[in-house]
This record gives C-alpha cells, structure tokens and sequence, in this order.
C-alpha cells in the first residue's frame, strides 16, 4: 500500500503540488493525467525517492520517509519497495518494458528469472 500524506514539494518559487494526500490499496490501479509541466512525473520520482519533498510523508508497505528529514539511508529502504521505469527513459532500447522491468529485479535484487518476469 501506498500513503501520502500532506506531500509538497517546490522548485524555487514554483509549488508542483502542496498538501498532497493520497492513498493507494495493493491491487489498485490509478492514473496520474494533466498536461505537461503540471508535475506528474516529479510527483512520481517523489513517491519513488528519487526526488526530495519539502514536507509530508510517504509510506510503501511499512517503509515512511518524513520530510524534510528522511536520510539517504530511510530513502534507500523506501526505493527497495518500489519499481520506477519511465517511458524511453533510462531503458535498455532493445528491451521490451517487460524485460527491463525484469531485468532490474534480476541484477539488484537477485531474483530467479521466472520470478522477475511473473512480477514485471
């Protein structure tokens, strides 16, 4: 599961998204819909750790990282719960979406192929 509490997050003086609650149950699928340069992909990369709130919270699973103050340890621990793989972005080009996705399970966390791919 995934829980958002609160989450905001700026560049400059520009706020992407402030106060942002959200919950989302295993199982449930959401879409993520604007135009470009509303936020969508950095709301993403924040869920992920990949990029640093201003404050609020995220929990996957029993994992929580509380801005500001999360460390680059807790958002390791958080990115391990989680997949990010983005269109034509950091992929393999003669991989299918599929295979990278499987392909990153395989390495970093040392799974069996069969598992990766019933995953992916």
């Amino acid at each position: 599961m995934i829980t958002i509490k609160n989450l905001t997050k700026r560049f400059g003086e520009q706020t992407l998204f402030s106060n942002l609650n959200l919950t989302i149950k295993p199982g449930e699928i959401v879409a993520i819909i604007g135009p470009s340069g509303t936020g969508k992909s950095t709301l993403l990369r924040t869920i992920n750790s990949l990029e640093q709130a201003d404050a609020g919270s995220v929990t996957i699973n029993d994992v929580s990282l509380h801005y500001p103050k999360a460390n680059a340890q807790q958002r390791l621990a958080l990115r391990q719960q989680t997949g990010f793989v983005f269109q034509n972005y950091a992929l393999f080009q003669h991989l299918t979406a599929k295979e990278n996705i499987a392909e990153s399970l395989i390495t970093v966390k040392k799974w069996s192929k069969q598992r990766a791919y019933k995953i992916a």
